[in-house]
């Protein structure tokens, strides 16, 4: 059962079971007040019937006059009984004698017999003790509850379809928005997932449904794309390496040769052997940053440690390279943020690497500051720089520059490095000219 129609069927049973409800509480107060309002009647007609036959030889003509003229307006099939002892009780009020006996002089007491209801009063006016008994039956309240009881049972019916209507139409209405983005999210395959659901103007469920599903499929299409470009690229550049090597094995094996070109053989090998080792490391290390995964286990990092470990690294790396370092103050050093430190190393390490690498004739300057609710790293070189064209394309997995082809490298580096940023909820800037040098600004929330 579709939801539009479950909805519109609970809506219905919901309004059946109220309307129920209600009319049975409009049915039972009404019937209760007919009763109540025909027994003070009664009891009216009581004290009528006692003045009328007790007190009439001792009333004025005109006041007896209109007392009959009163008594004449009986109740439907009323009848009177004026009682001096119980021993004259009609058989047609035994049922009720018990009640009767119960009365105490000047109460009132009511009761049902049948279909009719009655009313008795015990009268004891100088020292004449007498019982005045009134029934009837209420004829026009009784046509008014069955008139209320057709309604009802007719209205019942008519207000569930008008309900079942109402609810099916309602839904429809609040469930037309979710039928259009499932017909837009049947279009939508691995060959087009740059498409996306259309926001609806109401700011409701539906909306934020449509705009976490659009905020999936672009979490799918960049993984989608880092997949495809990855296996694009890799195989390119693995394929290049295994060329060389299998190039130089096969011409080292074609004849006979001496020690020396053996050796030239093998040293390329070796270095071919070398690269292809750090490139795929390499690639395995941006395979595991390029997902939307969350890091595995995250720990406080401080700044001054990671500061030290790159001063290590750069000065076993890049022992004649000129590099300016930060001085932190005590309350900086001590600042942390929570991620991985080797991921976090790694990533500062390439961007000081890249620096040092296309900048090796100038100094390269390290800066860290501490802003509101975040640590900004600051690299600065005057080195080669990035064509200014090509600068959209840094964190592209496996570009290089067209300016840096005579340095070594895979193009992975800033790839890397953007994926691990990624992953500390942090952002890189990168501002570059081939005359000026490039400036990277790495910012990590505290």
């Amino acid at each position: 059962m579709k939801i539009r129609h479950r909805l519109a069927f609970v809506f219905t049973l919901t309004v059946a079971g109220v309307l129920l409800l209600l009319s049975v509480v409009i049915y039972t107060v009404s019937r209760e007040f007919h009763r109540r309002d025909f027994y003070v009647r009664l009891e009216d007609r009581v004290e009528l019937t006692e003045k009328f036959f007790l007190e009439l030889p001792t009333m004025p003509p005109e006041v007896a006059q209109q007392l009959r003229s009163d008594f004449l307006h009986k109740l439907p099939e009323e009848r009177e009984w004026l009682l001096e002892s119980l021993e004259q009780l009609p058989e047609e009020l035994e049922p009720v004698r018990t009640k009767l006996e119960a009365i105490r002089p000047g109460a009132t007491s009511t009761f049902s017999l049948g279909s009719r209801q009655g009313a008795a009063k015990y009268f004891a006016d100088a020292g004449r003790p007498h019982l005045i008994v009134v029934t009837a039956f209420d004829r026009f309240g009784m046509a008014k509850l069955t008139n209320l009881r057709q309604i009802l049972l007719l209205s019942f019916p008519l207000a569930l379809l008008l309900a079942g209507f109402v609810g099916w139409m309602a839904t429809k209405r609040a469930l037309t928005p979710l039928e259009k983005h499932i017909q837009q999210a049947r279009r939508i395959s691995a060959s087009n997932l740059s498409a996306r659901l259309v926001l609806p103007e109401q700011q409701d469920e539906i909306h934020d449904f449509a705009q976490i599903f659009n905020e999936l499929l672009e979490r799918l299409e960049r993984a989608f794309t880092f997949q495809r470009t990855f296996i694009s690229n890799a195989s390119h550049e693995i394929r290049n390496p295994l060329t060389v090597i299998a190039g130089e094995a096969e011409i080292a094996l074609s004849a006979d040769r001496d020690v020396a070109s053996y050796r030239r053989s093998l040293e390329v090998i070796s270095e071919e052997a070398d690269r292809l080792n750090q490139l795929v490391n390499n690639l395995l290390s941006l395979a595991r940053t390029g997902g939307e995964g969350a890091l595995p286990e995250r720990q406080p990092v401080l700044m001054g440690d990671l500061l030290a470990g790159l001063k290590q690294h750069v000065a076993g790396t890049w022992p004649d390279q000129q590099v300016y370092w930060p001085v932190l103050s005590p309350q900086l050093a001590r600042m942390t943020v929570s991620g991985s430190p080797l991921l976090l190393r790694s990533a500062l390490c390439n961007l000081v690497d890249n620096a040092c690498k296309y900048g090796s004739a100038y100094p390269v300057h390290v800066e860290c500051t501490a802003g509101k609710g975040e640590i900004l790293w600051t690299i600065r070189d005057r080195g080669i720089g990035i064509p200014s064209q090509e600068l959209g394309l840094i964190f592209v997995p496996l570009f290089r520059a067209s300016n840096a082809r005579a340095y070594s490298g895979q193009g992975i580096g800033l790839p890397l490095v953007e994926r691990i940023i990624h992953l500390h909820e942090g952002s890189i800037e990168v501002q570059s000219d081939p005359a000026t040098g490039t400036v990277v600004r790495v910012r990590l929330k505290v």
